[in-house]
């Protein structure tokens, strides 16, 4: 886990063990652009997702790097609380992780 400024970078699978009082406190989070693979060498992943507390409710976002360090965002939610924005970015983290473990 990594802090820039008021963002949080972490793996996706730290991502799968947050809570929603860790959210609140760290109130910005976005996932790697690698992963450690089967042998230990980072492979890029081409998707990263954020977690953002902002007015009026939370944002998801997820983005996609088109060539490195550029991205476009492919989706973005805007949830009235962490409780119900957590689930979804969870979900997504593990759509990641599902596609670069095939």
């Amino acid at each position: 886990m990594y802090y820039y400024g008021n963002e949080t970078i972490m793996s996706l699978d730290q991502v799968l063990r947050l809570r929603p009082n860790e959210i609140r406190v760290l109130e910005w989070v976005r996932t790697y652009e690698f992963l450690e693979n089967a042998y230990g060498t980072d492979e890029p992943v081409h998707t990263f997702l954020e977690i953002r507390c902002i007015d009026g409710g939370v944002q998801l976002r997820k983005n996609r790097i088109t060539e490195f360090p550029a991205f476009t965002c492919e989706q973005e939610s805007i949830y009235p609380d962490v409780e119900t924005a957590l689930p979804v970015f969870i979900q997504w983290a593990k759509e990641i992780l599902e596609t670069i473990e095939e």
